[in-house]
């Protein structure tokens, strides 16, 4: 039988806590000083940046880094119960950030009380960080420059309790988001023979887009580049031919892959389907990440998830997670792990399985162990 260390009620009172602070992207004060307090009361000593970011460390040696974040994206529509109530409810804990990813959180506070009465044989380094779900701005490349550590484990995935499954991630794709601006010329549309319908204009891209052969990879996981036009706006009077329709464009990269190439071949994309009288802007984009396979907290991740008697599958998520920051601005090769509920991230009625946070939190527990004792 399955010797647990983490305290199932303690992990859910925690939750239940975290879902009743509000902490929407850019607004997490709030959170930062209950995690500040937690970690305070452990005896820790919590630093608190300018952006809300916190860590802490104990320990001392070899440096393993758990990451989650506190912010939550807004509670928008959709929603029948009180998105800040940690109601808890059929072996569930409902509220917004109930998954993703303040889970993750009240995983990172139970592992740091377990930790903080054991012989640790390196260094952990605590890191909650802000602004995950919005503008990013340059706030991770000032966090990284005085983040060090040998290897991370970020914990903002998906694992299936009552599967005995889990995804263990060792990259996830870039993010490019792009405004291609469409121009037409306007009449009235009464005659729109005598106009150049924008909307028109832009679907012959939408089309050419479908049917675009997208970037692969083979090794060491199997992977595919995709473009999504996600949304379409046009400032336009029902009766005028419309001389603007304004397209964005999800582009979701390989991990190695270049985004100024990627943007290029949409930029020409656009050109052999439309001839001119358009523009392509940059709005957003993150670079994506992939380390070894072969990598130590690979292995003892891999060993974990065995000894909570769980199967893994080696993967790579398919949404941009902080992983890629700590990779790519502070060289820290860094796995995901997780506690979250497959299907709950912004949606209405978020919440997250006790199950899911339990065994999530003995397996991130017990790679933290397995790094520091190996």
């Amino acid at each position: 039988m399955l010797q647990k260390f983490c305290d199932r009620k303690r992990l859910v009172r925690t939750l239940q806590e975290l879902v009743k602070i509000p902490s929407l992207s850019g607004e997490e004060a709030q959170a930062a000083e209950y995690v500040s307090k937690r970690l305070d009361q452990l005896g820790l000593k919590p630093e608190v940046d300018r952006y809300y970011n916190v860590t802490a460390t104990m320990g001392s040696g070899r440096t393993l880094l758990l990451n989650a974040h506190l912010d939550t994206v807004p509670p928008e529509k959709g929603w029948t119960i009180d998105p800040y109530s940690g109601e808890v409810a059929g072996g569930r804990v409902y509220g917004v950030g109930a998954s993703d990813n303040k889970s993750g959180v009240a995983t990172m506070l139970e592992v740091a009380r377990i930790l903080r009465h054991r012989d640790l044989k390196g260094q952990v380094l605590f890191l909650f960080t802000t602004r995950e779900e919005g503008d990013k701005g340059r706030t991770r490349e000032i966090l990284a420059r005085r983040l060090k550590a040998d290897a991370g484990i970020n914990l903002d995935h998906y694992i299936y309790a009552k599967r005995r499954t889990t995804e263990l991630i060792i990259g996830c794709r870039g993010i490019m988001n792009l405004s291609l601006e469409v121009y037409g010329k306007a009449f009235h549309s009464s005659e729109p023979y005598r106009g150049v319908n924008a909307i028109y204009r832009a679907s012959l891209f939408i089309e050419a887009l479908q049917k675009m052969n997208f970037p692969t990879m083979e090794k060491p996981l199997k992977a595919n580049a995709t473009a999504s036009v996600t949304q379409i706006k046009t400032d336009n009077w029902p009766t005028k031919i419309p001389d603007l329709c304004e397209l964005t464009i999800n582009y979701r990269a390989l991990p190695n892959e270049s985004l100024e190439k990627a943007e290029m071949n949409i930029q020409k994309l656009a050109q052999r389907t439309m001839k001119g009288r358009f523009r392509l802007r940059r709005l957003l984009s993150n670079k994506g990440y992939l380390i070894n396979p072969e990598d130590r907290i690979v292995k003892v991740a891999k060993k974990a998830v065995r000894e909570v008697g769980f199967r893994y599958q080696v993967a790579l998520t398919k949404g941009w997670i902080d992983a890629a920051s700590l990779y790519n601005l502070a060289g820290i090769p860094t796995v995901a792990l997780g506690t979250l509920t497959y299907g709950q991230a912004h949606v209405p009625n978020e919440y997250e399985a006790i199950d899911n946070l339990t065994y999530g939190s003995e397996i991130v527990l017990r790679a933290a162990l397995n790094y520091l004792n190996s």
